[in-house]
């Protein structure tokens, strides 16, 4: 039987975000179906690095990425 983690560390979630090529300072949330597609929401950032922000809250934007077996 496989052991599933009661926990990951915030290291091993930015490992597996530089895995993927996601800058892990700007990833919101990574959602990944199998077979399908994965989905990342991504904080916004002006042109001098800051995050924009309406409301006070911070603007995202999600992306789909298609899995493929191309490498």
């Amino acid at each position: 039987m496989t052991t599933i983690p009661a926990a990951i560390t915030t290291e091993q979630g930015r490992s597996v975000l530089r895995a993927l090529g996601l800058p892990p300072s700007l990833v919101a949330e990574v959602r990944l179906t199998v077979g399908e597609a994965g989905t990342v929401t991504l904080l916004l950032r002006d042109r001098e690095g800051r995050h924009v922000l309406r409301d006070e809250q911070p603007l995202t934007m999600t992306v789909r990425i298609p899995y493929t077996d191309a490498t």
